[in-house]
């Protein structure tokens, strides 16, 4: 049986948003009226950042095109002392990362 470690989240019934920092009277009335979430200004704009970031492309298309066009015409070379010292060091801090068994 696999394990699925991705968390599905779960909707608010409410979402407002505020200018500068919550208040305790709203909190409190909120809490006695039911579930409801309370947004500062500088929460709403993070997670506005963080919807134009994702929405960001990661490759360079340039360097994309160049290696497909050498892949092509079989100018693609590989150094294989590079290729090894780079998986060492991914190996190395794979193992620093593992807990140790006792």
């Amino acid at each position: 049986m696999k394990i699925d470690k991705r968390i599905t989240p779960t909707a608010a019934p409410k979402v407002s948003g505020t200018k500068g920092k919550a208040g305790g009277k709203g909190a409190t009335a909120s809490a006695a009226s039911g579930d409801s979430l309370t947004l500062t200004e500088s929460s709403t704009r993070v997670r506005a950042l963080e919807a134009d970031l994702a929405s960001v492309e990661v490759t360079d298309a340039g360097k994309v095109e160049a290696v497909k066009a050498a892949l092509a015409d079989g100018s693609f070379a590989v150094d294989a002392e590079v290729v090894a010292d780079r998986l060492i060091d991914h190996t190395k801090q794979t193992l620093r990362k593992r807990p140790r068994k006792k």
